[in-house]
């Protein structure tokens, strides 16, 4: 699994007692199909890839969020405010585990260990997820493409500890996340990769020298 899991820490004798517990149950989603946002539970993508996405009402989309295997959500996880714009979409085949948030937070009489390392796990993707919003919110915040896609590699380039990193995205989806159109987004990584500011071939890039 990719980054933290809410289930780090914990064994797998562990993680199949966890299951029966709280009473998990799993559900498969095909490419392309619309999954429903869990009310009251935490969901886990247990495999697959799903992105969280807003339309506007001129059809322009933006994906607020990509989870990979170890993702959670659910709107007891901050998505409170989402209304019918907010939607999340399978963009891989994906099997996704619910657990009832109660379960997960109540006390447990037998005072597990591993129950506990599952609260303290949550609190840090709570954490996680909160500051990724603020990194989003900080890129949509400049007026323009080149901007945006600056502040984008220089934030990823800062994570991978590396002027090389890979897009997690396709420039599609690179586009949506930022919120330009395609079309313009393309020319201008011609322009930067042509002005010495990048270089990119297809999802690999590397962030040279920025010049203002």
């Amino acid at each position: 699994m990719e980054g933290r899991s809410l289930f780090d820490g914990v064994s797998q004798e562990e993680y199949a007692a966890m299951m029966t517990c709280f009473k998990a149950v799993t559900k498969s989603y095909k490419r392309g199909e619309e999954i429903p946002m869990p009310h009251a539970r935490v969901a886990v993508v247990q495999k697959g890839r799903v992105d969280l996405m807003k339309t506007d009402i001129d059809g322009v989309r933006t994906i607020f969020e990509q989870l990979r295997a170890g993702g959670v959500f659910g709107d007891v996880l901050g998505y409170a405010w989402a209304d019918a714009s907010l939607f999340l979409v399978a963009e891989e085949d994906s099997d996704i585990l619910y657990i009832d948030y109660e379960h997960i937070v109540k006390r447990c009489p037998n005072a597990c260990t591993h129950h506990s390392t599952v609260v303290s796990n949550l609190v840090l993707l709570m954490s996680e997820k909160t500051q990724a919003l603020s990194e989003h919110l900080e890129i949509l915040s400049r007026r323009t493409t080149r901007e945006k896609l600056l502040a984008y590699f220089t934030m990823t380039a800062a994570k991978a500890k590396s002027p090389y990193f890979t897009l997690p995205f396709s420039q599609t989806g690179l586009a949506d996340y930022i919120c330009v159109d395609r079309s313009a987004m393309a020319r201008e990584l011609r322009r930067m990769a042509e002005e010495g500011l990048i270089e990119i071939e297809r999802r690999n890039v590397k962030l040279k020298a920025v010049r203002r």
